[in-house]
């Protein structure tokens, strides 16, 4: 019977592959958190336009906005306790001024939006 246990070398290598793994998840966890909850920022502007934009072969709904010079989506977002996307939609009325809350980054190459979070109106 041959009873081998690990060599020294087998355990670290071990050690870094799990350190490598674990860090990239926590990169891309990251990553994603700071994309869709970073950059918190104040917008003033007029709607000028609101559609709906739906992805041909899913059932996903994204809620547009054109606001000024820029387009905002309106999306849930689970770790800010935001749930009533639909609702802030509703809210929102072209010609109308509002004062907006929005987090994340603009990235055209892949379709992603400012995210609105809170509306104020302003008269």
């Amino acid at each position: 019977m041959n009873n081998k246990g690990f060599t020294l070398i087998e355990v670290l290598a071990t050690i870094v592959i799990i350190g490598i793994i674990g860090g990239l998840i926590f990169g891309i966890c990251y990553w994603s958190f700071n994309w869709n909850y970073g950059n918190e920022q104040q917008v003033t502007c007029i709607v000028k336009e609101k559609w709906i934009k739906r992805a041909s072969s899913k059932e996903i709904e994204k809620y547009l906005v054109a606001c000024g010079d820029e387009v905002y989506q309106i999306t849930d977002l689970f770790y800010k306790g935001k749930f009533n996307s639909s609702n802030i939609y509703a809210r929102l009325e072209k010609g109308k001024k509002y004062k907006l809350t929005v987090t994340g980054y603009r990235n055209g190459y892949f379709s992603s939006y400012q995210n609105i979070n809170e509306v104020e109106e302003i008269n």
